[in-house]
């Protein structure tokens, strides 16, 4: 995955929580490249959103919740740091979400007159989709993490979790069962 290691991370982040920003610069440095697929993809799971935003100001915004995290805890792996970065991305993204369905937007007189109720709803099951994904048991929410919104195959998801190819398959389909149980009819 990356270059960066457990023993690394951990003492970069408690060089920043001493005081040292530079170990926080370094820290983003040595994973932005990951952190900003992570922000276009979930920026894609987003359309209400995507439509207004841009990956990289999400980002800087997750970032910034981040860094307010690490100032309290330190991630225990490199597991937990990209999985504490996807939290604040995909709170990031619902703040947005929700900010943006209270403001009406304007519509091109080509559009159907019916597309911003279908958004609306659409917007709508997203949100419910991801606050629901954020509520899953945390060995669900990580399978179902670094499916859907880091984009990782089951084989790689097996090696980060220390465990087989088939139990990330039963805990992804577990994940997607109690999903679209908790939201009905999944987003399109």
């Amino acid at each position: 995955m990356d270059d960066l290691h457990t023993t690394t991370l951990r003492d970069l982040v408690a060089r920043f929580q001493a005081g040292e920003n530079s170990a926080l610069d370094t820290l983003i440095r040595r994973t932005e490249e990951r952190l900003a697929q992570f922000a276009r993809r979930m920026l894609g799971e987003f359309p209400g959103v995507a439509a207004r935003e841009q990956a990289e100001d999400i980002l800087q915004n997750a970032l910034i919740r981040l860094a307010r995290s690490l100032r309290q805890e330190t991630p225990a792996s490199v597991r937990d740091f990209f999985g504490l970065a996807a939290v604040h991305l995909r709170r990031e993204l619902l703040d947005l979400a929700r900010s943006h369905a209270r403001r009406p937007t304007a519509h091109l007189a080509d559009d159907p007159p019916d597309q911003a109720g279908d958004s609306s709803t659409e917007l709508d099951r997203w949100t419910a989709l991801h606050e629901a994904a954020e509520r899953l048991p945390a060995e669900l929410r990580q399978v179902f993490s670094c499916t859907f919104y880091h984009g990782w195959t089951q084989n790689q998801i097996a090696e980060l979790l220390g465990i087989s190819d088939r139990q990330v398959r039963r805990l992804w389909v577990e994940a997607c069962l109690r999903l679209k149980e908790a939201v009905g009819t999944l987003p399109s």
